[in-house]
């Protein structure tokens, strides 16, 4: 049995020995250390920034900066633009800042009107950092690239070859001033929003990377980091695959506050007035604090349902209800998202209870009468199942019914279906992996990818949270929906092999991408199939950043972001150096922390 935690940090693990049972069944166990989330310490939460001054504060420099910033700078009039010695390099720094603080939301309006106004002058050679000076320069374009495109504005990579030599080589002097390391961080960053294709974004990243590598060699060592270094450091460190929206946010201010002037700033060219820097500051600062203070009473409601629960006294799976809200939260962050991070939470934990009962925990012949009570919901035959079934079956038609219950409010009786067919697919799917392990048997490549793409959950655990969005859904979703959800359940998978494949062959599982790989392709090693495996996943993101900027269905905004911010990129978080969900005591709490639990200081 598990040991209870005595505190919120403590981990604990359970036995990952065989473990004979009293009727002498021998049962597979996985290395999982406790919940670290003590309940009282979660109902014991609390943030001032609940109160209605701080919204009032933040309402009010929001439109202090609306107007001081956009409309008379800007922006003037009825949205006709202001220029300025520096009016496109300003206009796209200013996006650049409030989309990366996580505050771009209070100013759509705005937003929309600035970068309609650069498009007008991005040519296929690129752009300058002012409309009345023809030389095209790299800072700009590459900055503008960026933010034009993640904005939905078709934009081509090919200027970039206007800035390489008749051999083809990018032309850019070696001396690194700070200056020269700001235009390749920039060139870096827009090559990290590539499509499938575009050869030329793959040699500005290899080019822009080792340039950046060097000069954080000649860095190492310094005392004391500048905002530069910071800000390279990070970037570097974190792709943009695991730059979830809420990291991103904490890091940016992190490192704004240090010099919010250097960050926006070209030496002899442009810097930002401070005045705007300040206000900014504060509301990214507020706004992350605000809404933390409505997570905050989410946790608690989580922690009172977790209390309750019936599988909490089932220790032989993993306990991570906290983590889950966390992985959710990433992304859609937002009040009017509560129902969805809780449902992911509850839901993440039913399909935990599932998975490491049909992958190690349950018996083959205990798993088919499990399944079809599962696939039917029929609650008939619960008597004639182990007591740890009889919980986990119980814990399942209660949760799936809630969810079923709650969807239907919102969206009607066919939602119903939609949940049935997906659910069913899934258990199936889970049943397919355990009849593998029991058998000892091998699958293909393409057996294991058939199957694998529906037993990694991303479709159930994205449709059933994006069904409690009180949004319009056409009947239609489903379809519109099915090519970006298979990338990223694609992607997904590659994340999770590429990362716990060998620990799950220690613990009786014989299908990964890895090893199904190297069995299909005779002398090729381990090491081999993992490098093919990162080549894949980048390969990955190139789609899925085609299919979420330019999908050729209308898809709601919303639900884009929760396949591609709170699904793909925080599974690229969360395992960006290990299994940090399974594996969540160490880096993973302190993320939590730091997203969750502490505000930032003003």
């Amino acid at each position: 049995m598990a040991q209870k935690a005595n505190t919120q940090f403590d981990a604990i693990y359970f036995n990952g020995e065989e473990k004979t049972e009293e009727k002498g069944v021998i049962r597979r166990m996985g290395e999982y250390h406790a919940n670290v989330w003590d309940r009282d310490f979660l109902l014991s939460l609390s943030s001032p920034y609940g109160a209605p001054s701080y919204m009032e504060r933040l309402e009010t420099l929001v439109n202090e900066i609306k107007m001081d910033v956009f409309i008379n700078s800007l922006l003037v009039g009825d949205e006709e633009i202001n220029p300025s010695s520096y009016d496109l390099i300003e206009r796209f720094s200013i996006v650049d800042v409030v989309q990366r603080l996580g505050i771009d939301r209070h100013f759509e309006k705005e937003i929309k009107a600035v970068l309609d106004y650069t498009y007008r002058y991005w040519s296929e050679n690129g752009i300058s950092w002012r409309r009345e000076n023809s030389i095209i320069d790299l800072y700009t374009t590459a900055l503008g690239f960026r933010i034009l495109r993640l904005n939905g504005y078709s934009v081509s990579p090919d200027v970039f070859h206007n800035f390489k030599d008749g051999d083809g080589q990018f032309v850019f002097p070696t001396k690194q001033s700070d200056n020269q390391i700001r235009i390749m961080l920039s060139l870096y960053q827009a090559s990290e929003i590539s499509f499938p294709g575009e050869y030329i974004m793959r040699e500005a990243k290899e080019f822009s990377y080792k340039y950046l590598e060097e000069a954080l060699g000649k860095w190492k060592g310094l005392n004391e980091k500048t905002q530069l270094i910071e800000e390279v450091e990070y970037i570097m460190k974190y792709p943009w695959r695991c730059r979830v929206p809420r990291w991103e946010t904490w890091n940016s201010i992190k490192i704004l506050r240090q010099d919010m002037g250097a960050w926006m700033l070209m030496e002899g060219i442009y810097k930002v007035q401070n005045e705007w820097s300040e206000k900014i500051l504060e509301v990214a600062i507020l706004d992350f604090n605000i809404l933390q203070s409505h997570h905050h009473n989410e946790l608690k409601h989580l922690a009172e349902w977790w209390d309750e629960a019936i599988v909490k006294q089932l220790s032989f799976f993993r306990h991570r209800h906290v983590e889950y809200y966390f992985w959710y939260a990433c992304g859609l962050y937002e009040p009017e998202y509560a129902a969805t991070r809780l449902c992911y939470a509850k839901l993440g934990t039913l399909i935990t209870v599932i998975d490491d009962i049909f992958d190690t925990y349950g018996t083959i012949d205990e798993l088919i009468p499990f399944r079809e009570a599962l696939i039917n919901w029929d609650m008939s035959i619960v008597d004639q199942l182990p007591n740890y079934m009889q919980i986990s079956l119980q814990f399942a038609h209660k949760t799936y019914m809630e969810i079923a219950t709650e969807a239907e409010k919102i969206h009607g009786p066919h939602v119903q279906k939609w949940m049935e067919d997906y659910w069913k697919t899934l258990i199936w799917a889970e049943f397919q992996d355990a009849e593998w392990i029991a058998n000892n048997y091998h699958p293909t490549l393409i057996q294991y990818l058939k199957n694998s793409l529906i037993s990694s959950t991303v479709p159930v655990v994205t449709l059933f949270p994006m069904i409690l969005i009180n949004t319009n859904l056409p009947n239609d979703i489903l379809n519109k929906v099915n090519k970006f959800e298979s990338k990223v359940a694609w992607g997904c998978r590659l994340i999770d092999d590429s990362k716990d494949f060998q620990h799950e062959q220690e613990h009786g599982e014989t299908a990964s991408w890895i090893e199904c790989y190297v069995r299909d392709n005779p002398g090729t090693t381990r090491e081999q199939a993992l490098d093919h495996v990162n080549m894949l996943i980048e390969l990955n993101i190139e789609e899925l950043n085609k299919e979420r900027l330019f999908n050729e269905h209308d898809i709601p905004t919303c639900c884009k972001r929760l396949y591609f911010d709170s699904m793909y990129r925080s599974v690229s978080f969360i395992w960006r150096d290990i299994d940090g969900f399974t594996i969540s005591h160490q880096g993973t709490k302190d993320d939590i922390m730091k997203i969750l639990i502490e505000p930032i200081s003003l």
